[in-house]
């Protein structure tokens, strides 16, 4: 029976629970469009149900280009000064010149500007 005004949900036909995301939707696609997919999943370094759920539901999907160099540069930065304050800590460091550092946390904070303003 069906109510006048009433906007039932289409059925679902196969269901599967597990993990959050607790449902499962089959589609059915050629070899060519389901291979455009995962290709362009892939380009996005999404899963592919990432991608097709950020796609449908109109979310924006940006891929932020060189963010790995910057953060394997960040990281090192950041291992180096542990480094320097556990020696400095222990007393074998009485000075430490940290312009080099201080240069290279600079670039690393000029490029992840730069791919901020490029994601906005």
């Amino acid at each position: 029976m069906l109510l006048v005004g009433a906007n039932p949900e289409p059925p679902i036909k196969k269901e599967r629970c597990m993990r959050k995301r607790n449902c499962t939707i089959t589609i059915r696609c050629t070899e060519d469009e389901r291979r455009r997919i995962y290709n362009k999943a892939k380009a996005h370094h999404l899963t592919l149900s990432d991608f097709v759920l950020r796609s449908v539901l109109g979310k924006r999907i940006v891929v932020a280009e060189g963010l790995l160099d910057v953060l394997k540069a960040q990281k090192a930065i950041g291992n180096n000064l542990n480094q320097i304050a556990l020696l400095a800590n222990m007393g074998r460091l009485k000075a430490v010149n940290l312009e080099s550092i201080l240069e290279l946390h600079k670039r690393a904070t000029e490029k992840l500007c730069e791919i901020a303003k490029a994601v906005k």
